[in-house]
């Protein structure tokens, strides 16, 4: 009982730090839509759009084989905003983005070209994150496939409890993968972010103050990253207590 006791605690603690943390990813989304928009109509000195500058740098890095193309409604849904795809080696933009001459839309839309660049590259990083992205597709599925494949052992030898222990170990284990995911997506993004800025300043496409503009909105995004990796180990802890304290139950 002192067990079970001690569980349910851990599960009310747990509890209590995602709702704390969902609390500041909300605020830190709240704050970085707020600002997406106003340098989203804080336009350039320089009067380039965003397409213009992509198109420049693409081609400046031997990437004309880059194409440069509106963000679909499939892909919206899918993606949720401004990426760059490797199958199709094209940057996908936002409309309010495309043809945008603002801090917002020059600065993320070169964020995406050094993404391109990396690919080009052959960054290990970059790729290690997109074969991870192939990989996590299935970790949903394989997680519940491990433990009901473990139960299942367990009932044909009389519920010994191990297969069903090993099962949900094995499913954190392909749920690893997606933590690693998530920390290697930080790197790439983070170092993506580092080359923009350079490029930018180096280019003279932004002033000092467009600039310093720019890295403010970035570090929100990774801010939000950090925080959906925080989120995501905090929901697996809370998920196999649950699975503890049930068993405990049984």
């Amino acid at each position: 009982m002192g067990d079970l006791s001690g569980l349910e605690l851990a599960i009310m603690i747990v509890s209590g730090i995602i709702v704390v943390a969902l609390v500041v990813a909300l605020i830190v989304q709240i704050t970085l839509i707020v600002k997406y928009k106003k340098f989203n109509k804080t336009p350039l000195e320089n009067g380039l759009t965003s397409q213009q500058t992509a198109r420049s740098l693409l081609d400046a890095n031997g990437l004309q084989n880059v194409q440069i193309k509106k963000l679909g409604f499939f892909r919206r849904i899918l993606l949720f905003g401004n990426h760059y795809s490797v199958m199709k080696k094209t940057i996908y933009l936002r409309k309010n983005i495309l043809n945008s001459s603002s801090v917002t839309a020059v600065g993320i839309v070169t964020q995406k070209v050094c993404l391109a660049i990396q690919h080009k590259n052959k960054d290990k990083s970059f790729i290690f994150r997109y074969v991870l992205q192939i990989l996590t597709l299935f970790t949903p599925l394989l997680f519940y496939l491990s433990i009901i494949i473990g139960l299942i052992i367990d009932f044909v030898t009389q519920f010994t409890g191990i297969p069903t222990i090993i099962g949900l170990f094995v499913g954190i284990g392909f749920y690893f993968l997606v933590f690693v995911l998530q920390i290697v997506n930080i790197k790439v993004e983070k170092k993506a972010n580092a080359q923009a800025v350079e490029i930018l300043q180096s280019a003279n496409i932004f002033s000092e103050q467009e600039v310093a503009t720019l890295k403010e909105l970035l570090r929100l995004y990774i801010v939000s990253d950090v925080i959906v990796l925080i989120l995501s180990i905090l929901k697996l802890i809370l998920q196999i207590l649950k699975v503890f304290a049930k068993a405990k139950k049984k």
